[in-house]
């Protein structure tokens, strides 16, 4: 029988709490002893029952001096006592900090969590299912459909292609041979038309050429993208720009000077008030992902610590949000938005992500593994906070990810904000000697859309 761990369903896993018996998948589990354990709770609680098991107390008969008979039938190991109790005042010493690492492993743990108490309706299939008569289709899909055209005609003749009645390029012939390249298909049914225009301006069809696409797997995009190829040295740097600019301005200047393009997730909110800035993003040469135009709350994270859909929340309300974003930001730059989107407040489960799937769009989130993160928390703006880190540190934080792993860093996503409420040691800052940082070690700085090829 296959089981899955009790907080990523879509995990297998055969491993099991020490102390509860629930499945957990590597990620959750913490070792103590050579022993897994899903939580620091149940690490507690299982050292807790250890340590009474080292008193055994025998069935007494009750009598007047009922009350003091009870010591002489204790039988307590010394050794395991003092050792045990040793231990246990070393705990409490360090239970303000564990207590802190618990908090800070809960909030990492959120973008993971994908439980949903409501149903899912699925999407319908198209009515053209002629070219895909498959059974038990892959979960797999086509990125990209691309084609090559090429012929021989007059030097004085202009060739053009059309695909759907739009103009997608035009040549003239060299040698009397002419060449199309890398034409890309849409998704669905495409109409090619190849043109020949005289000196005269006589035009004729010289071919036509009609196509199907097949439409992207829903589950396929309904993943949550996280994480690259762990081959290849490759780090995606993303950056979400909710209501306030903040230093966004400041970030592009180190990015334009180190050379680096990311993606950038914009809310509409963000467009709205700050176009000059989504243009600037643009002409730079940034990709820039789907935030929602609200940066509204999806799930129930915050009220019970599961990722349930809110009840305000509906296919109607996310689509809404996600398309008026993308025409915003379209009629602002001239643009077309990448294919990604990113939950606010990384708050999504897999209906939530079929939702964004079914108009194009797949959730990117950032990379957590081996109780890790690239999440460099640099919202975090209270240094009371036990989850706040000094530049430096996050830093350090971002630099360590995967040393002791044999794929290191490869294909990771660093999460980072266009906004920022510190008023000193502004994250930001660490851009450059990050990029320096990892450049020295080998990796190349990518969108997301190239991590995912």
């Amino acid at each position: 029988m296959e089981h899955v761990c009790k907080n990523h369903p879509d995990r297998k896993t055969t491993k099991r709490c020490y102390h509860c018996k629930d499945y957990i998948c590597t990620e959750c589990q913490i070792f103590f002893l050579g022993r897994p354990f899903c939580s620091i709770r149940c690490l507690i609680l299982s050292l807790l029952n250890s340590f009474l098991s080292l008193f055994r107390v025998h069935k007494i008969k009750r009598t007047k001096a009922f009350r003091f008979q009870w010591i002489k039938h204790l039988h307590i190991d010394l050794f395991h006592f003092f050792s045990y109790t040793l231990f246990i005042v070393l705990l409490l010493i360090l239970w303000r900090s564990l207590h802190n690492l618990t908090e800070e492993m809960r909030l990492i743990r959120m973008s993971y969590q994908t439980q949903s108490n409501m149903s899912i309706t699925p999407v319908q299939e198209s009515a053209d299912t002629t070219a895909f008569s498959l059974q038990n289709k892959p979960d797999a899909m086509v990125l990209r459909n691309t084609f090559t055209i090429s012929g021989e005609a007059a030097h004085n003749t202009i060739l053009s292609l059309k695909v759907n009645g739009e103009l997608a390029a035009a040549v003239l012939p060299k040698k009397n041979k002419f060449t199309f390249e890398n034409v890309r298909l849409e998704y669905g049914s495409n109409n090619i038309t190849i043109e020949g225009i005289d000196q005269a301006g006589n035009i004729k069809i010289l071919e036509k050429i009609t196509t199907f696409f097949g439409s992207p797997r829903l589950n396929y995009l309904a993943r949550d993208f996280t994480r690259g190829n762990r081959i290849k040295p490759q780090i995606a740097l993303t950056f979400d720009g909710g209501a306030g600019n903040g230093v966004a301005a400041k970030i592009l200047d180190d990015l334009a000077e180190k050379n680096v393009h990311c993606t950038m997730f914009l809310t509409g909110n963000f467009i709205k008030h700050f176009p000059d800035l989504a243009r600037r993003i643009v002409a730079e040469g940034h990709e820039v992902g789907n935030h929602t135009w609200s940066h509204p709350h999806l799930t129930t994270i915050e009220i019970n610590s599961r990722q349930n859909t809110l009840p305000q929340i509906s296919r109607d309300k996310l689509q809404e949000e996600l398309t008026k974003t993308a025409e915003l930001f379209f009629k602002t730059t001239h643009q077309r938005m990448a294919p990604y989107w990113r939950a606010p407040y990384g708050e999504h489960n897999l209906q939530i992500r079929r939702w964004a799937a079914e108009i194009g769009y797949t959730q990117v989130g950032w990379t957590i593994g081996h109780g890790e993160t690239m999440d460099t928390m640099d919202w975090v703006a209270d240094t009371t906070s036990k989850i706040y880190k000094p530049s430096h540190a996050i830093l350090q934080k971002l630099l360590d990810f995967g040393k002791d792993n044999e794929h290191g860093a490869n294909g990771s996503i660093i999460l980072m904000h266009l906004d920022t409420q510190r008023d000193h040691d502004q994250v930001y800052t660490i851009i450059p000697a990050l990029i320096d940082s990892m450049r020295a070690r080998g990796y190349e700085f990518v969108k997301v859309s190239q991590l995912r090829r």
